[in-house]
């Protein structure tokens, strides 16, 4: 897909801390199955859902686009009104507990399951890697195990509770759900939601912009609760949007989407705003992400991605990984990741400098290993790649994907 005027800019890398806006890579809800400059991305308890805020809340549409495509999927609501009542959590021993402070009245938040916290050890850490589309409920029915029992909190910053019941009901192994709805920046930062964050076993990103989660999560205190959920052996995880902020490196998405003829045309177009990723997440070092993968043809940009990583001296020995959608990767506590769903999962290592990137330039990156997994397949990301398949090779030549079909 072309635009019909192509600005070519300079993106500036940014590899601090505080990352910037990502993808608006947006991914189906759950039912269907901020930032650094960067210039030219066994169920207890009721099944019932409350929604707590002085905001009124609403039901929405889960979007599934991605980047500035999107579309939208209905989500089944059901909300009513309820106190912003404080919560007891454990810490991450399980031996005290703590408790959070009352909800601002600025969140719409909907809880299921059991109001107090479950005081458990979770057996991971583990990562889910979802590449949008319909959820994978095999990935999910492997990973909740991980949780102990345990709490589960979604956070997304569009759309409703299409999450709330599908994790609770239909995988189950949780002993709440509950959703927060980050959709001002300053949320990111409140007491209570860094403070529900941590206390969960389970945070899962839902899909939607990942330019507005890069803005809110970026440097925040959610940020550092999620990376403490992960370090005491939860399960973290996104879909779509919410997998694009995963990696180390994020394709920002700050200009909105960018496609794949953009990139090999000119890898340094104004569209192509990577940045540093919000967390730190030992079994995606260096890894920068793509969801919706065969279904957009994103094989020459995550390439480009990785050009740009390298050319750039940000991460020389950079890993793409693009996934299908109802496709996931499972990351255990061994740091083996076994794919499932219907798809395919990629990982694209660099090879070397490339031959040619440069503003204005035709990109030229040639033979760079790539491994196509399906279900099944497994692959460990660190130190190096191993898998159970061979690789094969990719890249790009003057502009044009080699091979042409690189799937």
């Amino acid at each position: 897909m072309k635009r019909h005027a192509l600005a070519a800019g300079l993106l500036v890398l940014s590899c601090d801390s505080g990352g910037s806006p990502t993808d608006a890579d947006g991914s189906s809800g759950a039912a269907s199955s901020s930032s650094s400059s960067s210039s030219s991305g066994g169920v207890s308890g009721s099944s019932a859902g409350t929604a707590t805020s002085s905001a009124e809340s609403t039901s929405g549409a889960e979007t599934s686009g991605g980047d500035s495509e999107s579309t939208t999927e209905d989500d089944t609501t059901t909300s009513s009104s309820t106190d912003g009542s404080t919560d007891a959590a454990s810490s991450s021993t399980g031996a005290s507990t703590i408790e959070c402070p009352d909800a601002p009245a600025s969140l719409t938040r909907w809880q299921v399951g059991n109001d107090d916290d479950a005081q458990v050890d979770p057996t991971g850490p583990a990562l889910i890697l979802m590449g949008g589309g319909p959820d994978v409920d095999e990935a999910f029915a492997a990973a909740f195990p991980y949780a102990a029992g345990g709490d589960a909190v979604v956070l997304r910053a569009s759309g409703s509770d299409g999450y709330n019941d599908y994790f609770l009901d239909d995988i189950g192994g949780l002993d709440s759900v509950e959703t927060l709805l980050i959709d001002q920046p300053s949320l990111a930062d409140d007491p209570y939601v860094a403070c529900r964050v941590e206390q969960a076993e389970v945070v899962w990103f839902a899909g939607g912009d990942q330019a507005a989660y890069m803005e809110a999560f970026s440097g925040s205190a959610v940020a550092a609760a999620v990376d403490a959920v992960h370090a005491r052996g939860g399960v973290v995880g996104g879909t779509s949007a919410g997998l694009a902020i995963l990696g180390e490196h994020v394709f920002a998405a700050y200009e909105g989407t960018v496609y794949p003829d953009e990139v090999l045309e000119d890898p340094y177009n104004q569209y192509m705003t990577l940045d540093a990723g919000p967390f730190a997440l030992p079994a995606l070092a260096r890894v920068i992400t793509d969801s919706h993968f065969y279904e957009r043809d994103r094989m020459a940009r995550l390439v480009g991605f990785v050009a740009r990583l390298v050319e750039d001296d940000v991460e020389p020995d950079a890993l793409g990984v693009g996934i299908d959608e109802a496709t996931a990767l499972l990351i255990g506590p061994d740091a083996e990741g076994t794919v499932y769903g219907d798809g395919y999962v990629y990982v694209l290592a660099a090879a070397g400098l490339p031959q040619q990137c440069a503003p204005g330039m035709l990109l030229t990156y040639q033979d760079l290993p790539l491994w196509r997994l399906i279900a099944g397949d497994t692959v460990s990301l660190q130190p190096d790649v191993e898998a159970s398949v061979e690789a094969g090779t990719v890249g790009a030549s003057e502009g044009v994907i080699v091979p042409a079909n690189p799937y």
